[in-house]
C-alpha cells in the first residue's frame, strides 16, 4: 500500500472541484468528463502550460499520480505541500529515468492510474514537441489501457515565454483509449506513433480554423525569451519586448495582436536605421519565426563550431549559477557572467574566477520554465543558471546541441572530464 494514498485521493479530488471554476474562468476551459472503463490506465497527454495537471484533473474523476519534472521538488515550501498532497513522480527533465519507471509500474500494481505529459517540456513556439520513443515500451511493458488526451488553446492562452495570461478560450478532449488487448496486438513503435499522431497540436493550424482572441495585459512581454534572432538584421539577442511590441536595436519591431500573430506597427512607429520597412511582417507565427531562427543558428553553429575558441558566441551577465541535488535542493554557487564558447560553458564570478563546462562532459540540457538552464554533467552531476531579467536560455540549449552534434569527438573510453574551476583577469560588467 502507497503511504499516504487515501491523503493523495482526497487531495486530487478536493483541488480539482475547487478550482475548477476558477480555472475554467481563467482559461475559458471546457472539458471532456472521460469513464476510461479500465482500472488502472495511463494517461499520455500533449502539454502546453503549466496548469496542466490541474486542467486535466477536471476530466477524470480516479486520482492520478503525475510524472513531474524534479523541478517541483526543489521550490521550498511549495514542494513540501507538493509531496504531502500529490507525491508527484520525480524524473530528469528531459529523461524518463529507470527510477521514475520503477516507481510507475509500483503504482500501477496497487491499482494506481499515472498521468504523463509526453513531452516532458511545454512548447515556446505552440507546436506540440518531441516526444520520445521509449513512452511506447513503457506503455507495452506496463500492459494497462492507455488513454490519450489533447489540449486546445491553452498555448495562446498561456504561451511559456508570456509574462501574464491571454485569455480565450480553450479545451481539453479526449483523444483515444485503447484497450490492454488492443495494445498487446501492437508494437513498441505502432503505440509510439499513435500516441504521437494523437497528441499533435499546432495552436497556429487550429487558429485557422476557427479564429479567437486571447487578450491579456502586455501581451508581448519576455517574448524575447522564445525569439532570439533579428529578421532584419540576423544579430543575436538584440531583441526586447515592451507591452504588445517586440523590437530590435537596429530599429525593426512588430506587434503581437490579441489573435497570436505578427503585424507592423504604422511607419511613424519605427525608429532607427533599417534601410527598408516591409508592409508585413517576416512571419506571422511565433512558430515560422522560431525555425527560421533555428536556421540562421544552424548557420552560426557551423561558422563556430571549429573557430578560435577564445571568442565567444553568446554572452549574458548578471546570471546565477546552482548545483543541483536530484530531486531536493538548489546549492548557490556563484552570481556573475555566462559565456557560451565553441568547446565550453564559461561562467564569470565577480571575482574573476572561472567555473568551466567542457562540452563534451555535457550529456543532458533542457530549459525550464521561461529561461532556466538545466543541464546535467558525464559525472553525474546537476546545474542550473538562473536569471532575474528575460534572455533566451533557449539559444544556449539549441547552439550546444548543435555544436555538440557538430563536434563528434568522444572523450576518451574510461574518462570523466570534471569541472575545472579556475582564475583569469577577465573583466565583466557589475
Amino acid at each position: 500500500m502507497i503511504a499516504g494514498k487515501e491523503r493523495h485521493d482526497f487531495s486530487y479530488r478536493f483541488s480539482s472541484r475547487i478550482v475548477r471554476k476558477y480555472l475554467c474562468h481563467k482559461f475559458n476551459f471546457e472539458c471532456d468528463t472521460i469513464d476510461v472503463g479500465h482500472s488502472p490506465y495511463i494517461v499520455i497527454a500533449n502539454h502546453l502550460t503549466n496548469w496542466d495537471p490541474l486542467l486535466i484533473a477536471m476530466s477524470f474523476k480516479k486520482s492520478m499520480y503525475y510524472l513531474a519534472s524534479d523541478y517541483v521538488y526543489r521550490v521550498g515550501f511549495k514542494s513540501k505541500i507538493l509531496r504531502f498532497l500529490f507525491s508527484p513522480i520525480a524524473r530528469a527533465r528531459s529523461t524518463v529515468e529507470t527510477s521514475a519507471v520503477m516507481t510507475i509500474f509500483r503504482r500501477l500494481k496497487e491499482k494506481c492510474n499515472i498521468c504523463i505529459f509526453a513531452e516532458g517540456n511545454n512548447p515556446f513556439d505552440g507546436e506540440t514537441g518531441e516526444i520520445q520513443p521509449s513512452i511506447g515500451k513503457l506503455i507495452k511493458k506496463a500492459g494497462v489501457a492507455l488513454v490519450t488526451y489533447r489540449f486546445f488553446g491553452t498555448y495562446l492562452s498561456l504561451p511559456r515565454w508570456a509574462r501574464f495570461l491571454h485569455r480565450g478560450k480553450s479545451e481539453g478532449r479526449l483523444a483515444q483509449i485503447y484497450s490492454p488487448e488492443q495494445l498487446s496486438t501492437m508494437s513498441e513503435d505502432e503505440i509510439y506513433q499513435a500516441i504521437k499522431q494523437d497528441l499533435y497540436v499546432n495552436a497556429y493550424d487550429e487558429q485557422k480554423k476557427l479564429p479567437l482572441e486571447f487578450r491579456g495585459r502586455k501581451p508581448a512581454e519576455y517574448l524575447e525569451t522564445a525569439l532570439y534572432c533579428c529578421p532584419c538584421c540576423k544579430q543575436f539577442s538584440t531583441l526586447k519586448s515592451k507591452e504588445d511590441m517586440l523590437f530590435c536595436s537596429c530599429g525593426f519591431r512588430v506587434r503581437y495582436t490579441e489573435y497570436g500573430y505578427f503585424e507592423m506597427p504604422p511607419k511613424q512607429e519605427l525608429v532607427g536605421t533599417q534601410p527598408y520597412v516591409p508592409d508585413s511582417p517576416p512571419f506571422t507565427t511565433v512558430l515560422e519565426w522560431s525555425k527560421w531562427q533555428k536556421s540562421e543558428l544552424a548557420v552560426l553553429a557551423k561558422k563556430m563550431a571549429f573557430a578560435d575558441n577564445r571568442i565567444p558566441i553568446f554572452t549574458d551577465h548578471t546570471q546565477k549559477l546552482y548545483h543541483v541535488k536530484r530531486a531536493r535542493y538548489n546549492t548557490f554557487m556563484a552570481k556573475g557572467s555566462l559565456y557560451l564558447y565553441n568547446d565550453r560553458i564559461s561562467f564569470v564570478k565577480k571575482n574573476y574566477d572561472i567555473i568551466e563546462f567542457p562540452l563534451e562532459t555535457i550529456v543532458d540540457l533542457s530549459v525550464i520554465l521561461k529561461m532556466v538552464l538545466l543541464f546535467s554533467t558525464i559525472d553525474g552531476q546537476l546545474f542550473e543558471i538562473h536569471c532575474r531579467h528575460p534572455i533566451s536560455a533557449l539559444k544556449y540549449l539549441e547552439m550546444i546541441k548543435m555544436l555538440k552534434s557538430l563536434q563528434t569527438k568522444p572523450a576518451a573510453e574510461g574518462e570523466k572530464p570534471s569541472v575545472l574551476p579556475r582564475t583569469s583577469g577577465e573583466q565583466q560588467p557589475d
